[in-house]
């Protein structure tokens, strides 16, 4: 059923679900001695800055990517660890594909067709768009140029060969090198690359521009930041794919119900691995 998928369908899940990417690894020179420690606090800002738990956002998406080029609204809405609820919509705004998932289990609808997958992340249909370096738990923090701390156990700073931004690596526990790379002046995030153990490069993400929204929390009120534009390319989509936030309402969702679907009886269901 995969290959009926049209090409700017494959080409919004590569983006959005990070499909694997090649990449060109930094060039960077030695921090000067006097300048470790400056490093090392922009550092710590990063991985200590409060995490919004949630998204609800509308998204515009553009590829050019074997040939086809073209743009899509959708409509994010995330949870931690994994969930996710996905809308894409054509441009009177109706409901074209729906896909959600807890980080286990995915539930794929196409309004088009008719038809519903059902499976597994861990199945064949759901790697052949996200690959297995990137698990499920991992997709809230990359889109919103995170990382997990708990991942990092050792840091190496360095500066990027313009002098603009430190570049931060280590490796995580499933032998993935990370290259991280923060703004020397602001801290905010630029890119992010991830490097196997053969220097192929899986993921190189790039950012600009930040979304601020203030959020209620507990009964106080915190202003979280989201990246305003990513942009993904590399030999595995063969192109390159865009996620540009177009308006953030919020970084809270309430229970699981944005997640759950109550299927179209007269869909029809099929179970895929």
């Amino acid at each position: 059923m995969l290959r009926a998928w049209s090409p700017w369908l494959a080409a919004m899940l590569c983006g959005l679900l990070l499909a694997g990417c090649a990449g060109t690894l930094p060039q960077t020179r030695p921090i000067p001695e006097d300048e470790t420690r400056e490093a090392m606090r922009v550092w710590t800002t990063y991985i200590r800055r409060e995490q919004p738990a949630a998204l609800d956002a509308d998204l515009r998406l553009r590829w050019d990517v074997l040939g086809s080029a073209g743009a899509i609204d959708t409509v994010l809405q995330m949870k931690q660890p994994a969930w996710l609820r996905l809308a894409v919509n054509d441009p009177l705004g109706r409901s074209l594909v729906l896909v959600v998932s807890d980080g286990r289990t995915f539930t794929y609808v196409d309004n088009r067709q008719g038809v519903v997958y059902r499976g597994g992340t861990d199945s064949a249909f759901w790697r052949r768009h996200v690959p297995d370096t990137i698990q499920a738990t991992d997709l809230f923090l990359y889109l919103g140029g995170r990382i997990d701390p708990k991942q990092v156990h050792w840091v190496r700073p360095s500066l990027d060969v313009d002098g603009q931004g430190y570049w931060y690596v280590w490796r995580d526990k499933r032998a993935v090198d990370h290259h991280l790379l923060l703004d020397r002046r602001t801290g905010a995030i630029q890119r992010h690359l991830l490097v196997d153990r053969f220097e192929k490069a899986l993921l190189d993400l790039h950012y600009s521009g930040v979304v601020g929204v203030a959020a209620a929390d507990s009964g106080r009120d915190t202003t979280f930041s989201w990246p305003q534009l990513l942009k993904i390319s590399g030999e595995a989509i063969s192109g390159t794919v865009e996620v540009d936030v177009q308006k953030i309402y919020g970084f809270t969702l309430r229970g699981a119900n944005p997640f759950r679907l109550s299927l179209p009886p007269h869909f029809l269901l099929e179970e895929v691995d």
